[in-house]
């Protein structure tokens, strides 16, 4: 199987897609109702969040063959 369809594959597979949802709800939970003195829970669980994102997105960028992404936009 090439890249692109083991990426494609990952990318479309319920289970894993469930997981990674629940790793971003749960650490997004912990992010917004971390104390307001405690920035090391915040930074961690953004940073949680920010890796699972970026493996989504290199998952399409392979699913798609490209093996560059074409540069980035800005973050919203």
């Amino acid at each position: 199987m090439s890249k692109m369809g083991a990426a494609e594959k990952l990318l479309n597979d319920p289970l894993l897609n469930e997981i990674l949802d629940g790793l971003e709800r749960d650490a997004f939970e912990l992010c917004v109702n971390a104390k307001p003195s405690d920035d090391e829970q915040r930074r961690t669980t953004t940073q949680e969040i920010r890796a699972i994102r970026s493996l989504r997105g290199k998952l399409k960028l392979l699913s798609k063959s490209k093996t560059k992404p074409t540069g980035r936009g800005s973050v919203v």
